[in-house]
């Protein structure tokens, strides 16, 4: 190739020769080509939760967990792929092993975490018997498969199939059994499928407790079935393990279709006599009901009718009551009104003689005989005559013999 290429900021090329030599170009960068070839690298990045699988072309293998980037080298890398971090809940482990010069060694990552692992490392993956698609009431090999294990307590259900009682009737026993880990290094030991542990335990304890009864005796006895001293090998095979069995319930039983069509006859033939024999309890229990019922409602309207009466009587005496105080009420009110007018004709008067008192001595600051003041005031005139004119009069009174000008 004869011209130019520009390679961006950002970007890198490798640049081949015709002899097959190549040279490592990071942008920007302006080339005038004479025959080379230019090749675009890739860049390859990891966020924090992302980590780098390197594959050199000696074989070798690196891990670089993010965040990180990485340019792919066409000389010394095979392949570079972006994988996820694992991540671990905090009830949650991983198995890891980890290969040391000649020798594996095994190590337990617990959560929560975000594991990244290295290139001498792998997982343990773990195969257990699991619900089969087809049927989820069966359970079938290596159809649970995972690497995190949870280290809470679990629970699971199985149907112990085919399990004949003692007159040979065929049953399917359900049940749920709780477990929790409680030793790994013991688990990873000791077994390879802790279902098929517990599967095995549980069926041979259930057809050990099955086998020795007849059918009338299992139903009367399958209570027993949610007492764990019943399953004996479950527990014994879970404490082998590392597990502890904490419970196992008891879910009921299926039996084949003639036995289970006896069973629900009878059933239904028991069911009937129980319910007429109960329609006719409940029918005398409610005529009892009727007649106490009857009984304590007289008496209630009998206790209704003497509390209206003693309302009654309490709200006229209360009336009464009330009527007396509003007449006492109002005397003591008149007797307080007539004290307070009574007060006060009292201190008009004393002000009037007082004012009187003072307009005396003022008259007698002014040399007035107060004797004659008093008797001209208090005495009664015998005539009064009296003139409205707008002029000035000029009158002649004549009183007997004397003549007033």
């Amino acid at each position: 190739m004869i011209g130019f290429t520009t390679i961006r900021t950002g970007e890198r090329a490798a640049l081949w020769d015709r002899q097959g030599r190549v040279r490592i170009i990071d942008g920007p960068k302006r080339l005038f080509l004479t025959g080379q070839k230019v090749q675009p690298l890739l860049r390859f990045t990891a966020e924090p939760n992302e980590y780098l699988i390197v594959k050199f072309k000696d074989g070798r293998r690196q891990h670089l967990p993010g965040p990180t980037a990485l340019w792919l080298d066409p000389v010394a890398h095979e392949e570079v792929t972006v994988e996820q971090a694992i991540n671990i809940n905090a009830n949650g482990v991983i198995v890891v092993y980890v290969q040391e010069g000649g020798q594996v060694r095994r190590k337990i990552v617990r959560g929560p975490a975000l594991h990244v692992p290295a290139d001498n490392e792998w997982s343990h993956e773990f195969r257990w018997h699991g619900a089969d698609p087809k049927d989820p009431r069966r359970k079938v090999p290596r159809a649970l498969q995972f690497t995190k294990l949870r280290t809470i307590p679990d629970q699971m259900y199985f149907d112990v199939e085919d399990v004949r009682t003692a007159d040979d009737a065929l049953l399917v026993v359900k049940l749920m059994i709780f477990f929790e880990l409680k030793d790994l290094e013991r688990m990873l030991d000791q077994t390879h499928d802790l279902v098929a542990d517990f599967i095995n335990a549980l069926s041979a304890d259930v057809i050990e407790f099955v086998s020795k009864q007849t059918f009338e005796a299992f139903k009367d006895q399958a209570e027993k079935l949610n007492d764990l001293a019943t399953y004996r090998q479950l527990v014994q095979r879970g404490e082998r393990v590392g597990y502890q069995v904490t419970k196992v319930v008891y879910r009921g039983y299926f039996a084949s279709q003639k036995l289970q069509a006896m069973h629900d006859n009878a059933i239904e033939t028991r069911t009937e006599l129980q319910l007429e024999a109960e329609t006719e309890e409940q029918a005398q229990e409610l005529a009892d009901l009727k007649l106490k019922r009857e009984a304590e409602r007289a008496k209630e309207r009998q206790q209704m009718e003497e509390a209206e009466v003693q309302h009654k009587n309490r709200m006229a005496a209360l009336m009464h009551e009330e009527g007396m105080r509003e007449k006492q009420t109002e005397r003591k009110q008149e007797l307080a009104w007539q004290q307070q007018r009574n007060e006060m004709d009292l201190q008009q008067k004393q002000a009037t003689n007082q004012e009187e008192e003072e307009f005396l001595k003022a008259l007698r600051g002014l040399e007035v005989d107060l004797t004659k003041y008093l008797v001209a005031q208090n005495q009664a005139a015998e005539k009064l005559i009296r003139i409205d004119t707008v002029r000035q009069p000029n009158l002649h009174i004549h009183e007997g013999a004397e003549a007033v000008r």
